[in-house]
């Protein structure tokens, strides 16, 4: 899942077989020695999450987080009725927040040699503290039966810490429930989790976040993006470090950029999240909150605008990894998470040209089938589109079929927009024209570090747009996965359930279908 070499520690299996893995230090760096903490009195484990390792049938990583360093964390394994089995010690890591200066120390324990479909019971312990527990249940085998998994972003936090300047509002605490009550296998999050950039208290702000999910996460991985509101600048070179450190998700084989993006594969689902500041034009990470106190704000040349800060090599990492799905006999579906879109017909954000630019075309040419994205405060859904329609400067994707609840994608891609977890400012409904336009970031104008750069816009044909509510702003999306429908054909049935500001109900809005033969995909 992450690099390292440095030390070793001793996982001790349900057969009593030594198994060597490495203790890690901040965003997957090798670890220092530390000064051992007191043990009397520790703090509780705290912030309990999952994550799935790059194969979901057999790997899971549990991670934790606690106020100041502790002694001995570990997890003890075990299946329902059997007791703790397995012993897994946790690699330390931390990171400094440039903001107040505070150190986070964060806990990760990765679980190998798991069996498929099988349940676990877990509990996380250290030193001088009572155990928190949890459970969980690894993804089946290749298309040995369905399941179900859900999706949103720009989630924020149930209420207001600190001065209260990041996104709250109740929809963020009661999405998590009404996620649970489906009993997904996962969750994917596609980006801005809690908004801790713009906070004058950004590690309470990421505590509040990890502990109003703790009640789903501790029990199913939420697989995350990262999207525009994680890029903490001052923290680490591009401003992830509290996200790389709070996260311990599948390697992606850079020691530079570990975490930024990764690819996990679930069934013959293979899902790929990616990290779209690295091509997106719009300045979306400027908080003027962090300049005017993070220290050295300008002496140390911070700035948020990180456009092609990988070097292109996200991009050589995301055609090799689509190419050896689209080629890979196991493989069904290519799901993509992302956080800014392709296509949307709100005056909002927009769309931005930077993505289809970059991204679509190895959408494209490898045959995704599905996009999840956010960034946009609302819901809406595409039509199959591939290539672009003929003579457009804005490279408007092209629709391939016009039947809004039956999909066939081997046409082409379907892209969602699912960003109404919660924050506080929904897209309204002035944002929306009748009929609608698509809405495209072209560039950026004047601005640099200390006062953003605004963003161009362009509108487009959109006949490309198949559905989108105006009327319940906070939702998310569930994904059924049928590996066998009939006549040779797998599915995915997706329902979006929506809800009123500061309303517990969560209702069914649109339904439709995602379909294709077994093994069917361009390119094979």
């Amino acid at each position: 899942m992450t690099d390292g070499t440095s030390r070793r520690q001793v996982l001790r299996g349900l057969g009593g077989a030594a198994i060597a893995v490495p203790v890690l230090g901040r965003a997957g760096t090798a670890a220092a020695l530390v000064t051992t903490p007191d043990r009397a009195g520790a703090p509780a484990p705290e912030q309990l999450h999952l994550q799935f390792g790059a194969d979901a049938a057999r790997e899971m990583a549990v991670s934790w987080a606690a106020p100041r360093r502790v002694a001995r964390p570990l997890v003890r394994l075990g299946r329902p009725g059997h007791g703790f089995g397995t012993t897994v010690r946790a690699r330390e890591r931390v990171y400094t927040e440039a903001l107040t200066g505070e150190r986070v120390f964060t806990y990760h324990a990765e679980l190998p040699r798991l069996s498929p479909d099988t349940g676990y019971v877990y509990r996380v312990e250290h030193d001088g503290a009572a155990p928190v527990a949890g459970s969980f249940r690894t993804a089946p085998h290749g298309r040995s039966r369905g399941f179900r998994f859900t999706s949103f972003g720009d989630q924020a936090i149930p209420a207001a810490v600190g001065a209260g300047l990041g996104p709250a509002t109740p929809n963020a605490g009661y999405v998590v429930d009404a996620v649970d009550r489906l009993d997904p296998l996962f969750h994917l999050l596609n980006g801005d989790l809690c908004y801790a950039n713009v906070s004058d208290d950004p590690v309470g702000t990421w505590r509040s976040f990890f502990a109003n999910n703790q009640r789903s996460a501790s029990r199913r991985p939420w697989m995350p993006c990262a999207g525009n509101h994680e890029n903490e600048v001052g923290n680490g070179p591009q401003g992830y470090e509290a996200y790389r450190t709070r996260f311990a998700l599948p390697d992606n084989g850079s020691r530079e950029f570990s975490g930024n993006w990764y690819a996990f594969t679930v069934g013959p689902i293979r899902v790929v999240s990616l990290n779209n500041d690295d091509v997106c034009l719009q300045d979306g990470a400027f908080s003027a909150y962090r300049r005017d106190h993070v220290p050295g704000y300008d002496a140390k040349g911070y700035d948020p605008y990180i456009r092609g800060y990988s070097r292109g090599e996200q991009k050589r990492w995301l055609e090799r990894t689509l190419r050896a799905a689209a080629h890979d006999p196991a493989i069904d579906w290519i799901v993509v998470c992302m956080h800014q879109v392709a296509m949307s017909s709100a005056h909002f954000n927009g769309a931005d040209l930077g993505i289809r630019q970059e991204w679509l075309p190895l959408f494209d040419e490898y045959g995704v089938d599905l996009v999840l994205a956010g960034h946009e405060h609302h819901f809406e859904r595409t039509f199959p589109v591939r290539g672009v329609l003929p003579g457009s400067a804005l490279l408007t994707p092209a629709p391939r079929e016009t039947d809004p609840s039956v999909i066939d994608t081997t046409k082409g891609a379907v892209h969602m927009i699912i960003g109404g977890g919660g924050h506080s400012s929904a897209t309204p409904w002035s944002a929306f024209d009748s009929p609608n336009d698509g809405v495209v970031i072209t560039g950026v104008g004047a601005g640099g570090p200390r006062s953003g750069r605004a963003s161009k816009f362009a509108t487009e044909p959109a006949p490309w747009s198949a559905y989108r509510d105006l009327m319940r702003p906070y939702g998310f999306a569930s994904f059924d996965f049928e590996p066998h429908a009939k006549r040779g054909h797998t599915q995915i049935t997706v329902t979006h359930y929506g809800a009123d500001l500061g309303s517990r109900n969560y209702e069914e809005l649109d339904r439709f279908v995602l379909r294709k033969p077994i093994g069917g995909r361009p390119g094979r």
